[in-house]
């Protein structure tokens, strides 16, 4: 979460860099990054840390495969009458897109073909200084503190979007898998405030859970029969399931105990090829939908953002430094996270 960079700049500034060849990440001096065109240059104060940073650090994706060594994504001819030094904007998972194309003008930004990724194609938040583009920027909402606003800009944003494409009727029941950790715990919030019943599956998450409004929770290790026991809590199925974990059976169980008409939305990645055991008489017989986004588009953020600055939504956060990215990608690996981890940028 950056805010608008005043004078003076340092030449040089810290960064977390990845090393090409150990392919570890650890803190250095790097020149100071000089923006261009319609580029500014933000002081980082918070950033949030996303599987997707681990996915990128990791490599195990062919779609993201980064061409930069700093990561991070959760924080010249610039138009003056809009931004100002001092303003608090956020740098997004989404440098820049066209806004020009057929997804850009349809509401899919996201799916932009000649867009730049944070962290992938442009160095990312993981540093004390990062481009942003002033065509694609967002401001902070008053009253949204920059530890609040980080993860909102990539994990809140994305479940916040995928509650909007469910498109499920106030009352209804929504599973969310994973629903302790960065993405899944906003979900719970998101869907509570917008009048949905949340169901959490997790695994010995369930204080956190409940505590931010859940109305039931489900421990996946200690239950023989998800399905089942889904379909009981929510009197036969639930209306919507978003996958937030990065596990293949949450997608197989999901497909089973969805109800008819339900939506599945696809968020979380495996780290291997996961099939969903789907068959056409689900889609027949059943209605069932399956759907998958990531992240939204700047109106989705905005969005996403009022809830924050309205007090319906409230990162748990977990604060590190620098230093500590490496190990914070080993516990998102091993799901030790509960909530979010931000950065602390000094």
């Amino acid at each position: 979460m950056p805010s608008a960079v005043p004078a003076p700049i340092p030449t040089s500034s810290a960064a977390a860099v990845q090393d090409g060849n150990t392919k570890i990440i650890s803190t250095t001096q790097r020149n100071t990054p000089v923006p261009k065109s319609t580029q500014v240059l933000v002081k980082v104060n918070y950033t949030g840390v996303c599987a997707s940073d681990l996915h990128l650090s990791r490599r195990d994706l062919p779609y993201l495969q980064p061409t930069v060594s700093i990561a991070g994504h959760e924080g010249p001819d610039v138009d003056s009458t809009t931004w100002k030094l001092g303003d608090r904007v956020a740098v997004r998972w989404l440098h820049k897109v066209c806004l020009q194309c057929e997804m850009c003008t349809t509401g899919y930004e996201n799916l932009c073909p000649n867009r730049k990724i944070s962290g992938k194609d442009v160095e990312g938040c993981f540093a004390q200084y990062a481009l942003a583009d002033s065509e694609y920027l967002v401001r902070i909402p008053e009253g949204v503190s920059d530890a609040d606003g980080a993860p909102i800009l990539c994990a809140g944003v994305t479940v916040f979007k995928a509650l909007k494409l469910a498109q499920l009727r106030k009352g209804s029941w929504v599973a969310i898998a994973g629903a302790g950790g960065g993405l899944g715990h906003l979900a719970i919030q998101y869907a509570r405030a917008m009048g949905l019943r949340p169901l959490a599956l997790d695994a010995k998450k369930r204080d956190i859970c409940l505590s931010l409004g859940a109305e039931a929770y489900l421990d996946v290790l200690e239950t023989s029969d998800c399905v089942a026991e889904v379909q009981k809590l929510t009197d036969g199925g639930a209306s919507g399931a978003l996958i937030c974990a990065s596990n293949g059976r949450a997608y197989a169980d999901a497909v089973k105990y969805l109800r008819k008409s339900g939506t599945l939305v696809c968020i979380g990645l495996p780290p291997k090829p996961s099939p969903i055991p789907v068959l056409p008489e689900d889609f027949i017989a059943r209605g069932i939908k399956i759907m998958g986004t990531s992240t939204g588009t700047l109106k989705d953020t905005q969005e996403a953002l009022e809830y924050v600055a309205r007090g319906e939504v409230k990162p748990r956060l977990v604060e590190r430094s620098l230093d500590d990215i490496e190990q914070v990608l080993k516990d998102i690996e091993e799901a030790k996270v509960e909530g979010r981890v931000v950065i602390k940028v000094e």
